[in-house]
């Protein structure tokens, strides 16, 4: 007989089945039924968590181990001068070094952390790790300070040191994400309607009028698909030339392109487009026009990343925080792990020589 709480827990996720079931897509949202909402059982079992960062990653021993298996410290090195396999000697530095076997080498010795992750680091392995697992579940400064403490006498992270690494965190995604978004395949295409709009992140002014300060951005969804393409306006500005070139970067010819009544999108046509357009001012049928031609689906979108914006009250770089953003909403729909997933970041930005 099954436990109440496997019981518990079978009612409210879905199976264990790599194939959706009929339940499973009439519990999905109408006009997403591609997608899961919830993670399977078996991907959460799967997934990092703090108990098992402390478990497998408590120790120096365990860290260097982890390291190595994941590729993102060396195992062995030749000597630049000799062109001979350098010794290891582990005890020496944070991750060990390597040391020529001969007396007159030029080489003598150099850190196994050079041109690593773990280069010029100043805290211990152990405290990186919880570190980068914690940047990865998007935790707090606050609540980073709380579950990096210990019971010995070891001072406290301060906040500069964690947002120092939250930074390198960040600037290793954006790396990332720069570098594969070429990859990324067009959406939309003949007979599909890709919503267009634009919209403005940053702070009133004073709080007194409408004025905001900020940066544009332009965003493209295709109907009932959940991957969102953002693109900052290049000198913040919303003309045609700067707009189209970001459509058809993103955007298959031959889409149908719903956009709001700008005047930027007018010449959409010419780039081989079917351009329909909606009345943001109808405030009784707000982004919906009356051939049914609407931008709520991008719209909604937006709604959610400006609430994360100004949840965060975010005040670093705003293109960074915004890859950032995408990766972790990445993440999300695609029931991934975090911490997994910043491991192959790093591992890729820092990949090791061969």
């Amino acid at each position: 007989m099954a436990s109440p709480k496997s019981q518990l827990a079978s009612s409210v996720l879905p199976s264990t089945s790599t194939h959706p079931t009929s339940a499973d897509i009439d519990n999905q949202p109408c006009d997403s039924l591609t997608k899961r909402v919830n993670p399977y059982v078996e991907e959460i079992r799967l997934q990092w968590n703090m108990n098992k960062v402390i478990q497998r990653l408590d120790t120096r021993e365990q860290c260097l181990q982890f390291a190595e298996d994941r590729q993102l410290i060396p195992r062995e090195k030749q000597c630049s001068y000799h062109r001979r396999p350098m010794s290891l000697i582990i005890q020496n530095g944070l991750v060990g070094t390597f040391r020529c076997r001969k007396s007159n080498c030029r080489t003598k010795s150099i850190s196994r952390a050079t041109g690593t992750w773990f280069e010029n680091v100043h805290i211990s392995l152990t405290l990186l790790f919880k570190l980068m697992y914690m940047f990865s579940r998007n935790y707090s400064y606050d609540l980073a300070q709380i579950e990096g403490a210990t019971d010995d006498r070891a001072s406290v992270l301060s906040t500069k040191t964690i947002a120092d690494w939250y930074s390198y965190c960040r600037e290793a995604i954006v790396i990332y994400e720069l570098e594969h978004n070429e990859e990324r395949t067009k959406i939309g295409g003949p007979n599909k309607v890709v919503q267009i709009d634009e919209s403005k992140f940053g702070k009133r002014k004073y709080n007194r009028d409408r004025h905001i300060e900020g940066h544009w951005v332009l965003g493209m969804i295709e109907d009932g698909s959940d991957d969102l393409r953002l693109e900052i306006c290049p000198d913040n500005e919303q003309s045609a030339d700067i707009l189209v070139p970001l459509v058809k970067k993103h955007v298959q010819e031959g889409s149908i392109i719903h956009t709001n009544s700008w005047k930027a999108y007018e010449c959409l046509p010419e780039h081989g487009y079917i351009h329909k357009k909606s009345n943001h001012s109808d405030h009784d049928k707000k982004f919906v026009a009356p051939n049914t031609t609407h931008t709520q689906w991008i719209e909604s979108h937006w709604r959610g990343l400006k609430k994360v914006f100004h949840m965060n009250q975010f005040k670093g770089n705003f293109t960074e925080w915004l890859v950032e953003f995408a990766w972790r909403r990445k993440i999300k729909i695609n029931h991934l792990d975090p911490f997994e997933e910043l491991l192959k970041v790093i591992n890729y930005v820092y990949k090791l020589e061969k």
